[in-house]
């Protein structure tokens, strides 16, 4: 199907995508092997590092692990119409653990990265989860990390990577205007077109909800139409499986615009937003898992507190 289909007939490219997500996401929780590589593998390492194994550069990618395979576990229950929100609030949780074991490393010259879309997950997770100020926090790492080794995003003449993930920027403008910040983006490696989002930018705090719907519309078209590629070499923003009928940012828009006590639609015209994984969940619980503290708190120490 191609690009222009999924936009004229976004319920059947919906209906072909749910067919296909269903049975790799049911294959996926039940295989031995995701749970060895995604939950057993990354608690060993939290405990092995605990215990003094100097493992520090490996966490952030073992947290990213264990987010998937909570989100995973979470869209699991989601499409068997019995939604788990507690395994959503732990992948929002490890999903912000990544960004701080991350932003660690890089604050302490070690080198670490993260790629755009990665970030704009960990990002809309905590909007999604309604946790404002770790949503606030999040948002602040990032802005930061435009300028570090975290994203290093800073313009140069070979610098190509700010320009392929438009919804990154889409989801960093947008909170910073709805918090009375700016980004000056002139700074920074950027797409040449920021559509749709521009227009979504622009009408975020409207009061119109045809317009709004329009808007939330023409995202969830461009959510669709980045999920597969016939070509090869194709860069799309939500080709993983996990990512592909779930809009994460427009349910960040939707708790961003909540926020600042806009009224949202109650129901959606758009396909998209009426599939199961596509809810904006209550407010969920932050999970409280002493574990994972202690594993910030040596990691932080190991990093700037050695002498």
């Amino acid at each position: 199907m191609s690009i222009a289909d999924r936009k004229t007939n976004p319920a059947a490219t919906i209906k072909k995508l749910d067919k296909k997500i269903k049975i790799w996401i049911s294959n996926w929780v039940s295989s031995p092997t995701p749970r060895a590589l995604f939950l057993d593998e990354p608690m060993n390492a939290f405990t092995d590092y605990l215990k003094g194994q100097d493992i520090s550069h490996t966490l952030g990618d073992q947290s990213e692990n264990l987010a998937t395979w909570h989100l995973i576990n979470y869209q699991n229950t989601a499409l068997n119409g019995d939604p788990d929100y507690e395994e959503l609030a732990r992948a929002s949780f490890h999903y912000g653990q990544m960004l701080e074991l991350k932003k660690l490393l890089a604050d302490s010259d070690s080198g670490a990265s993260m790629l755009l879309a990665v970030s704009a997950l960990s990002f809309s997770m905590a909007a999604i989860s309604g946790w404002k100020d770790e949503c606030s926090s999040r948002f602040n790492i990032l802005k930061t990390g435009l300028d570090t080794s975290l994203l290093q995003l800073r313009r140069n003449e070979k610098h190509e990577a700010g320009k392929l993930f438009r919804h990154f920027w889409f989801l960093l403008e947008l909170f910073a205007t709805s918090i009375g910040q700016k980004i000056d983006t002139s700074l920074y490696s950027y797409p040449t077109t920021l559509s749709p989002y521009d227009q979504a930018l622009q009408s975020w705090d409207t009061s119109d909800q045809t317009v709004l719907q329009e808007v939330i519309s023409q995202m969830a078209n461009f959510h669709l139409a980045q999920t597969l590629s016939s070509e090869e070499d194709d860069v799309l923003e939500f080709d993983y499986e996990e990512r592909m009928l779930f809009p994460y940012e427009i349910l960040a828009f939707l708790r961003i615009r909540e926020w600042a006590n806009l009224k949202n639609p109650v129901t959606f015209d758009h396909p998209l937003m009426q599939h199961p994984l596509a809810q904006l969940p209550p407010v969920l619980n932050i999970p409280n898992i002493q574990l994972f503290k202690d594993v910030i708190d040596t990691f932080n120490k190991d990093l700037f507190h050695e002498n």
